[in-house]
């Protein structure tokens, strides 16, 4: 009884949808033109958004990692001068600091891709980063970030790393772009 009714229900149904389509063919109206379908309502879908958020967060966790692996790089040399195993534990630590920020940088990409697109020009930009974080050890994007720091604090400092990070990059970042990216 109750399939009966179901049936009968789908079919008054297809019916009233069927006569109001030949309506508004009659009528040269769509009926998809309506004003509620002007606009997107929901922006982005939730994975990309979630890939936006996650490209950032990898951003700056290979921004951290690069800067704390060269602190550590360079506080292993002065101390190692005065005890050699301690050195040699920091620039050990300055090492796995380093390979987390290249790791990090490898999922910026990977997520950059996913949330803005393979062939967007963020995608391209972290892509060309990453190249320079390889070649670099992890190094470029903290230096990178170090230039866009307030110049009233760390000026002459930033100012000198920067110069150097850039003529290190440039020759690369010319090549890179010669190629397509």
């Amino acid at each position: 009884m109750a399939t009966v009714k179901r049936q009968a229900e789908i079919a008054a149904a297809a019916k009233k949808a069927a006569e109001e389509a030949r309506k508004a063919k009659a009528a040269g109206k769509n009926p998809a033109d309506t004003p509620d379908n002007d606009k997107v309502k929901d922006g982005l879908p939730w994975w990309k958004e979630s890939a936006q958020w996650l490209a950032t967060a990898t951003n700056w966790a290979s921004i951290i990692t690069g800067f704390f692996s060269a602190g550590f790089g360079v506080l292993g040399l002065g101390v190692g001068m005065a005890f050699p195993p301690a050195g040699a534990a920091l620039e050990l630590l300055a090492g796995h600091l380093g390979a987390a920020s290249l790791a990090f940088t490898g999922l910026n990409v990977l997520f950059t891709g996913i949330g803005h697109g393979w062939t967007s020009g963020d995608f391209k930009s972290s892509l060309a980063s990453a190249a320079l974080s390889v070649i670099t050890f992890g190094q470029s994007k903290w230096i990178g970030a170090l230039s866009k720091v307030d110049k009233n604090v760390f000026a002459p400092v930033a100012t000198k790393i920067t110069q150097i990070g850039h003529d290190l990059v440039s020759p690369i970042t010319g090549l890179l772009g010669s190629l397509g990216f």
